[in-house]
């Protein structure tokens, strides 16, 4: 990854293409966590890379990449729901748009998707997101404080909280009150 970072920040079109192909998916799941729509998504995700392309000399340590692009992409997506927020003035409707891509896929893993998207669905924004990054994308908490600019305490706590909450609502709970 290194080295395909170096090439994009020397012009590199097709390194910077590798670059953020190797992370479709991850910028996909974080996406979701925000905005609903699959066409908004992609234009997030569109957003994000032509923002990362024009300020990649920019970044100073690559190591740090995948947060920054990230951070790029929670800015574009809370954009474009606030704008969307503002023309629509209608609750989030809980959808789940995930294709089944191979028949090779069960039926209890396709169920078991379904369940923890709508189960996650049911967090807050914050939450939402956290779990996402903690559990589908692999992150530790503290990159995760790195990419939110929060307290990795803060981190712990609402991943803790945000599983609270999944609990409860799965075992037929009350999630809000």
């Amino acid at each position: 990854m290194e080295e395909l970072i170096i090439r994009s920040k020397n012009g590199d079109e097709r390194a910077f293409t590798e670059l953020i192909l190797s992370m479709k998916n991850d910028l996909y799941r974080i996406g979701r966590t925000r905005l609903n729509d699959d066409n908004d998504i992609s234009d997030a995700i569109q957003e994000t890379m032509i923002n990362a392309y024009k300020n990649l000399k920019k970044l100073k340590d690559n190591s740090n990449f995948k947060s920054w692009i990230i951070k790029i992409l929670i800015n574009e997506c809370n954009r474009i729901y606030k704008k969307k927020s503002k023309n629509t003035k209608l609750f989030e409707k809980i959808t789940i748009e995930e294709p089944v891509n191979s028949i090779d896929n069960s039926i209890n893993n396709i169920n078991a998707k379904l369940d923890f998207e709508l189960l996650i669905n049911q967090l807050s924004y914050e939450e939402k997101l956290i779990i996402t990054l903690y559990y589908n994308n692999g992150y530790s908490c503290s990159e995760i404080s790195n990419i939110l600019n929060m307290n990795i305490n803060t981190v712990k706590s609402k991943i803790t909280r945000a599983k609270e909450k999944v609990k409860k609502y799965y075992e037929g709970g009350v999630l809000y009150e």
